[in-house]
């Protein structure tokens, strides 16, 4: 029975019938019926044979070529399933396997062209959102920008939620440097319940990485209201929080960040997450202390946020080297700093903080490795860490290269 369904197939799509004429029909069924059920390999030898026999056979090739994209075998794949369509090039699921071999190529130009060709063989079949929206990405990739966005809105007409036309199409616009029109292509995909939240703040993140200053001038407070968007339709996506912070630390409205540190605290805890809870706890001790002067309120933040995560090296830097900016508590600070030169031994800010707490406990001796540590890991282009040095030399006795870093820091400092 199912090699009397496999040949009905067969028929059906238009293959050749001359391993029939040649008595290898048995054989042919059987290859085809093992790639069927998931046996490329066994299928590709049988495929093989048939095809040194007959190597013009197009739906051998046709087959074997699928055998060998199923095995990743991709440019012998390419070979056979090009003979195929050489052979019989109105047959659509030739055409298909070629696009299908591209797309796992991720050569967007040539699956494009043959999508594109699918479309035009069979529109009932595949004129769809989908394949649209292939083709205009392969137009995108050969710089073909007015035909790309052609298709993006042939395919959204279709289906104006079509997440991938929405992207492709908002990201094209924004190459092109239409932003009016970049911007409402974006809120309408921040705006699609299809989309997964991580995709949309993703997004939304790598803009900001990319915009200069400008840039922002002009659209921030067009992008700051697709960010309460994405906030208000996915409160749970931690992601578009921490980015809300950014934008609200570009504002710098202190409250505020406070207020959004505690919003994202809370989410962390929610969800269980130790690492965003201490992060969200290591922006709000810093905000306390640097913005806002609290110092007690900072150590306590600093304090909740090793709770959560005891290795946090920002938050243990921090938090020692502000105690020894106050000279208090130092052998605590110094505990913690160790810390941090133990888990990031190379980090020219963490021997800094680590050198300069063993200096104010009066042991310069024993600081000065560290500094020469610092010296190859970009301590000299912190002004802060050669004036740390210096004084550190000066202590040793060593008043010439005590000078010298003196002076660096200096030349760093204007």
């Amino acid at each position: 029975m199912r090699k009397l369904i496999l040949y009905t197939v067969l028929l059906l799509l238009g293959c050749s019938l001359r391993a029939q004429e040649t008595g290898s029909t048995d054989r042919f069924l059987t290859a085809t019926a093992q790639y069927a059920e998931g046996h490329y390999a066994q299928a590709k030898e049988i495929l093989q044979q048939l095809n040194r026999e007959d190597p013009a056979d197009d739906a051998v090739n046709y087959y074997l070529g699928l055998s060998e994209m199923a095995l990743r075998e991709l440019d012998a794949a390419e070979q056979h399933l090009s003979l195929a369509v050489q052979a019989d090039s109105t047959n659509t699921w030739y055409v298909y396997a070629m696009a299908s071999l591209y797309d796992a190529r991720q050569d967007q130009v040539r699956a494009g062209r043959y999508v594109e060709k699918l479309i035009k063989m069979n529109p009932g079949l595949y004129n769809t959102p989908n394949t649209l929206s292939m083709v205009a990405d392969s137009k995108v990739a050969a710089r073909q920008d007015s035909v790309a966005l052609r298709y993006y809105n042939q395919a959204l007409e279709l289906d104006p939620e079509y997440a991938p036309a929405q992207l492709g199409r908002t990201e094209l616009l924004r190459r092109m440097g239409n932003f009016p029109a970049f911007f409402t292509g974006l809120e309408a995909f921040i705006r699609n319940e299809d989309v997964r939240p991580q995709v949309k703040s993703n997004y939304l993140t790598v803009m900001m990485d990319n915009i200069d200053s400008p840039f922002y001038w002009v659209w921030g407070d067009t992008i700051n209201r697709l960010v309460d968007i994405d906030r208000e339709m996915h409160p749970e996506d931690y992601d578009i929080q921490l980015l809300k912070l950014r934008m609200l630390y570009i504002k710098q409205d202190w409250e505020a960040v406070l207020q959004q540190c505690d919003v994202m605290a809370e989410l962390a805890r929610s969800q269980e997450n130790m690492d965003h809870l201490a992060e969200a706890l290591s922006i709000a001790g810093d905000v306390w202390y640097q913005q806002m002067g609290d110092k007690a309120k900072a150590y306590e933040t600093y304090e909740l946020a090793l709770k959560a995560d005891p290795d946090r090296t920002s938050v243990l830097n921090n938090y020692a080297y502000y105690l020894s900016l106050e000279g208090k508590s130092l052998r605590k600070a110094l505990k913690m700093s160790a810390r941090t030169v133990e888990l990031e031994p190379d980090n020219a800010t963490y021997l800094d903080t680590y050198g300069w707490l063993l200096y104010l406990l009066k042991r310069p001796k024993d600081a000065k490795p560290y500094f020469k540590h610092a010296m190859l890991y970009g301590g000299k282009d912190s002004a802060t860490v050669l004036e740390h040095y210096s004084k550190v030399l000066e202590a040793l006795g060593e008043s010439d290269l005590s000078l010298y870093y003196k002076n660096l820091a200096e030349q760093k400092s204007k």
